[in-house]
């Protein structure tokens, strides 16, 4: 897939996961550039002016290593990207912290809606060698990156899987506006009339997947997929027996007003209380 088929509106950089970590190198112009358009003590709308200011040329791709992990990051099309570039950290600190005691040695961990691995290679570490982690993430060029930063992280505890979680199997269209954040891709209907970068992409029952990788149980699971989780993991309750449900869900609710069914509703019948959320995600655990 070329850049100019994935955006439509800007022409973003060409795929780099041919060269060594660490060939593109970050320089100062650009740190300095994405870090004005990232600094959380600017209005977001003098971030947002800083961005659309910032050349083609420093559109990267970038090398960066935060917190101990490696990431080629492409910053103009990408949320997370721009923030490990940014600001030199993850940007889902707050959610890591909270989910940190959930995932201990061993654990196994499923990413549904992995991005560029800032959930899945963050657990990979957590959990050892002798734990698991599925990272699901269905977008083509956002999952060779998410494969590119397993490679240059050296996980061999990460399966990267270019899928989508659904209630069946089939394919879908995944929407992107094309503007700067490859990671806000759905498989919902556009709630805008500007989401002009389609992609098909294949999609699966959670259940069949999981099956497939010989994973019988689930330590953490996270679900972020743009208003699409109800469909993406309240269908593997519908068919797994109750040794097979997670111990510990993450679910973003930012979207919850296009679920189909409410999963904190139905999670609660099943024995899911909350024990912790952030602004945007809430964490459940199944009752004992």
């Amino acid at each position: 897939m070329t850049a100019s088929s994935v955006a439509a509106k800007r022409t973003f950089p060409d795929l780099d996961t041919k060269s060594v970590f660490g060939s593109c190198a970050l320089d100062e112009a650009a740190s300095e550039a994405w870090r004005l358009a990232t600094d959380r003590e600017l209005p977001a709308d003098i971030r947002k002016a800083n961005r659309k200011r910032i050349p083609a040329g420093q559109f990267g791709p970038f090398d960066v290593t935060v917190e101990n992990l490696r990431f080629r990051a492409y910053p103009a099309e990408n949320r997370c990207d721009r923030i490990i570039v940014g600001r030199g950290a993850l940007p889902e600190g707050q959610e890591h912290e909270l989910l940190a005691p959930f995932l201990g040695s061993g654990a196994i961990f499923v990413d549904i809606g992995a991005n560029v691995g800032t959930y899945a290679l963050w657990a990979a570490r957590r959990v050892g060698p002798a734990g698991i982690v599925i990272a699901l993430e269905p977008h083509p060029r956002t999952f060779a990156k998410l494969e590119f930063n397993r490679t240059a992280n050296g996980l061999q505890n990460v399966r990267c899987l270019n899928v989508a979680a659904g209630p069946e199997a089939g394919v879908a269209t995944l929407r992107f506006d094309g503007g700067g954040n490859v990671g806000g891709a759905s498989l919902l209907a556009s709630q805008t009339a500007d989401r002009r970068a389609n992609v098909m992409v294949a999609i699966r029952p959670l259940a069949d997947i999981l099956l497939e990788q010989k994973i019988l149980r689930i330590d953490v699971i996270k679900v972020d997929v743009e208003g699409y989780e109800d469909r993406a993991l309240l269908s593997y309750f519908d068919h797994a027996s109750r040794d097979c449900w997670p111990k510990t869900i993450m679910i973003e609710t930012v979207l919850s007003g296009r679920w189909e069914r409410d999963c904190l509703a139905e999670l609660a019948k099943r024995g899911y209380e909350r024990v912790a959320g952030t602004t945007e995600n809430v964490i459940l655990q199944l009752a004992r």
